[in-house]
């Protein structure tokens, strides 16, 4: 039991490394491929008593069938679904007791790094001849990108890799155990995610995560931290605020990425009636959005999305699911009350940036329902023979 839940931890760690680092390379899927037949040969004569990712899975599975049906990305909609299995991953998790916190959190940091040093290579020795051809490697392979966003007169650089909002997650671990243990080590790996996520150019991600930051502090800190935080950062926050509207276009309609997501908004309006709202059109359908005047199969507002794919009905059903994963009222009470909200802010940023339903962002689902379900008696019993 020991040694296989050894393997099972460097399974899993390979598994958000490579998932995370070279999201696009096949590396990832053979490590799922290999904890899925490992684990599974050992333990299926065990019945499971959360059924959350049947739920989710099924749910979809009738919006990939469905997709056959109608106008859609289909290498997207294949991704959408391939991608839910991820969450099967729950059972071994939780039978093995796996401590899922140190996965996230190695595997955060490591995609920080990777990400600093990619951009001291692309960006700070742009000159270099390693330069270009990193950058094609690190576009095609973790979904890298780097350019300027419209926050200002003179624009903002934004360099990031495609998993960049992982590092929200990550980050709240870090300053969690930073609060209960001081040690330098940590305070480095908070900066340095803090740097890596202001310089992805995710308004999101950074405020998503200032604010589980704050929420960590008042669960958690001394009374007399409390109070600090109260004095200092009330007035630092209004400041901030104030700079914000007067020097930046990050809260304006007329920004181009926000003025993009009122027009996929409208034209989803437009393009909606009875049945593909019952109903859906299936995943990864397509549709004209005046956002960038162009046919589209996947936005930034993913509520939106899950609704043309599935239909209001099970678009909730969806999120109701991935947020309660058990039946028993007293698993989000507690300990897990802390959890809950943090997974909600990334539930919240997620609905106006497409960081949910993908490799990683399931990954933090995961984490989620790991944090829920780990104290849950009998979560795994197994059926007499």
């Amino acid at each position: 039991m020991i040694h296989i839940k050894k393997q099972i931890i460097i399974l899993l760690n390979c598994f958000f490394i490579f998932t995370l680092l070279v999201s696009t390379s096949i590396i990832n899927k053979l490590f799922f491929a290999l904890i899925f037949l490992f684990v599974f040969s050992t333990i299926s004569n065990y019945y499971f008593k959360s059924k959350s990712p049947i739920y989710v899975i099924s749910i979809f599975l009738y919006g990939y069938i469905l997709s056959y049906l109608n106008n859609v990305d289909r290498e997207l909609s294949n991704q959408f679904f391939l991608s839910t299995l991820v969450l099967i991953l729950i059972y071994p998790i939780i039978y093995y007791k796996i401590n899922l916190d140190k996965i996230v959190k190695l595997s955060g940091l490591l995609l920080a790094i990777y990400s600093l040093i990619s951009f001291v290579i692309v960006v700070l020795y742009i000159d270099s001849p390693i330069s270009e051809k990193y950058y094609t490697f690190f576009k095609e392979y973790s979904s890298g990108s780097n350019g300027l966003r419209e926050f200002t007169e003179e624009g903002l650089l934004s360099f990031h890799t495609g998993t960049a909002p992982f590092l929200f997650l990550s980050l709240v671990l870090y300053f969690e155990s930073f609060i209960n243990k001081r040690n330098f080590f940590t305070f480095i790996a908070i900066l340095l995610h803090i740097y890596i996520i202001f310089i992805s150019g995710s308004r999101g991600t950074f405020f998503s995560a200032l604010l589980a930051i704050l929420i960590i502090i008042m669960f958690k800190a001394s009374n007399k931290i409390k109070v600090g935080l109260v004095v200092l950062g009330l007035p630092l926050l209004f400041f901030f605020s104030f700079f914000l509207l007067q020097n930046t276009e990050i809260f304006s309609s007329e920004e181009g990425s926000n003025n993009v997501k009122l027009g996929h908004f409208e034209s989803f309006i437009e393009s909606t009636n009875f049945f593909n709202l019952l109903f859906g059109n299936g995943l990864a359908a397509k549709y004209f959005s005046k956002g960038t005047n162009s046919v589209l199969a996947h936005t930034e507002i993913t509520p939106v999305d899950m609704i043309r794919y599935l239909g209001v009905i099970l678009a909730f059903l969806l999120y109701f699911v991935i947020i309660f994963p058990t039946k028993r009222i007293n698993a989000y009470f507690g300990n897990n009350i802390l959890y809950i909200i943090i997974f909600l802010i990334y539930v919240l940023n997620s609905m106006t940036n497409p960081t949910m339903f993908n490799s990683y962002g399931l990954l933090v689902v995961l984490w989620y329902w790991h944090k829920i379900l780990k104290e849950e008696e009998n979560l795994i019993y197994k059926i007499e023979a």
